[in-house]
């Protein structure tokens, strides 16, 4: 049988001449049940406190964990941006090696001879000399634009 408040106060008993006062007997119950109310209360106090620092450590840690994953994931960004910032640097480098190079190509083009005259083919694509749009450079981004590869000569 489990002893509880609520079993004390519905205990009841069978009366034979002679036997305890009732009164007697029920106020005994009444006194027990209040005690024994009394102590689970005491004894569920400290398990409540206990869960509560149990749950508050536990808060704590998830907060840790948050809070070093957010800075693993600034230090990763931090990361990312340096390496955006050296790949634009990179490509900003071979952008203008690309430019001195074709700088250098057309400057080549502009000291060859010219082979044949108006309206032969020869290094300019049958274009005069003279022609804005006939530096290597133009040529390769008309290309470009019409997806074609452009010859060097």
């Amino acid at each position: 049988m489990e002893l509880s408040p609520e079993t004390l106060r519905d205990a009841q008993f069978t009366e034979r001449f002679r036997g305890y006062d009732a009164a007697e007997v029920d106020s005994f119950l009444d006194e027990a049940a209040t005690a024994l109310e009394e102590l689970l209360a005491e004894a569920s106090a400290p398990m409540a406190a206990l869960a509560a620092e149990r749950a508050r450590l536990a808060i704590e840690e998830v907060r840790r964990g948050t809070l070093a994953a957010m800075e693993e994931l600034r230090q990763e960004r931090e990361d990312l941006e340096s390496a955006v910032a050296e790949l634009r640097r990179m490509l900003e480098e071979r952008r203008r090696g690309v430019v001195d190079e074709l700088a250098r190509i057309d400057a080549a083009l502009e000291e060859m001879p010219q082979v044949g005259g108006p309206g032969e083919a020869g290094a300019c694509n049958g274009e005069g000399a003279d022609s804005g749009a006939d530096t290597f450079l133009a040529r390769l981004e008309q290309a470009a634009a019409e997806g074609e590869t452009p010859d060097a000569g």
